[in-house]
């Protein structure tokens, strides 16, 4: 990322913190309109809506422009695969002209554009190697994952986005089931993409978009393993299903590995819920519930028992976690344990409830807004 767009990034972080400063009433109007004043938004910020308005016609601007080029030219398959070469090239041109604008950098017209673009030139290479070069098969898909996952790590690396971050974990993924020994290499690539970029979470030299792109990374590492580790992964072989066909013809689990994978589906998914409760991280804690919940399922599966006990149980056991831990807390010396306290954010409910109100009455007013 350019020098300009992290300062950029820097000062709208400043000012989203100081928003959420002044709705918790840490600080006060004079000092909010002072943070304001010395950070400057440096770029246009439409509503979250008119976003993905953008997006959305953007998105099908390109597709419409391509088909009707595509239909246009009647040239058959080589003419199709260097439409989209042509067009992939243009629309990440365009993604650099709009994030080098501070007035289109964050209208969701560059994201469109970075979408389709990568989407574009997957497409060509997709069409250059079945048709022109003739590599079909195995080893024209898993040219087509290596270089989704080179196009991807470019993209979240040069642009920021940590959507895109995440179709990298994807991609490298899809990379590692095409191995031989997928599920050890899933564990282990999973391990390694989690403690790498764990440890860059808080470094301050990496832009804030960068910082949201390991999260989201870390994520997928979670989530990489749990599904290698998982029972019903293990019985199915999804993992193996995702690679070479040849994986399927493999022999089924040992016994030995069924229950290790048992045990693993059941404890990990703890594991990474301890980890976000000690680290304070809220995206691991909602990473491990969402793993407990697949977990659960997974126990739905091979455990003949209705979906609707599960949730009852679950939701019930999810109630009485939280009481438990509420009244630990508040036995405390000052209510509160290792910087966790069990007293509302707002001793006073009426002002809570109030400030609720605020972003409904924002939204439904008829002045117009100040960042357009």
């Amino acid at each position: 990322m350019k020098r300009a767009w992290i300062e950029a990034e820097r000062v709208e972080e400043v000012r989203g913190a100081a928003h959420g400063w002044k709705r918790g009433g840490a600080i006060g109007a004079g000092t909010f309109e002072e943070i304001l004043r010395r950070y400057p938004e440096p770029r246009a910020l439409p509503a979250p809506l008119w976003r993905v308005l953008v997006f959305v016609f953007v998105s099908l601007a390109l597709l419409l422009l391509l088909g009707a080029f595509v239909f246009g030219a009647r040239g058959g398959v080589r003419t199709a695969t260097a439409l989209l070469f042509v067009f992939g090239a243009a629309s990440l041109v365009a993604t650099e002209a709009q994030e080098n604008s501070p007035r289109l950098a964050l209208r969701g017209g560059a994201g469109a554009t970075c979408l389709w673009g990568i989407v574009f030139f997957l497409g060509g290479l997709f069409l250059l190697l079945e048709e022109t070069l003739k590599v079909r098969g195995e080893d024209g898909v898993t040219i087509l994952v290596v270089a989704s996952l080179a196009l991807w790590t470019l993209a979240a690396w040069r642009w920021g986005s940590p959507a895109w971050a995440g179709f990298a974990g994807v991609s490298l993924f899809l990379v590692l089931a095409r191995a031989p020994l997928a599920r050890l290499l899933w564990i282990v690539g999973g391990v390694a993409l989690t403690f790498v970029f764990e440890r860059v979470l808080d470094r301050p030299s990496w832009s804030p978009s960068h910082r949201r792109g390991a999260a989201v990374l870390v994520a997928a590492g979670l989530l990489g393993v749990y599904a290698a580790v998982n029972l019903y992964s293990l019985d199915h072989r999804l993992v193996e299903t995702l690679g070479r066909s040849a994986g399927l013809d493999s022999p089924g689990p040992r016994v030995s590995e069924r229950i290790e994978s048992t045990v693993l589906t059941a404890l990990f998914p703890l594991a990474v819920v301890a980890w976000g409760i000690r680290s304070r991280r809220v995206f691991v804690l909602d990473t491990g519930l969402v793993l407990t919940a697949l977990s659960l399922l997974t126990f739905r599966v091979y455990v003949p028992i209705a979906t609707w006990l599960v949730l009852a149980l679950a939701g019930a056991a999810l109630v009485l976690l939280a009481l438990l831990v509420n009244r630990w807390l508040a036995r405390g010396e000052g209510r509160e344990r290792n910087g966790f306290t069990a007293d509302p954010l707002f001793g006073d409910e009426r002002r809570l409830r109030a400030l609720e109100l605020v972003p409904v009455v924002a939204a439904h007013a008829p002045e117009s807004r100040t960042q357009v």
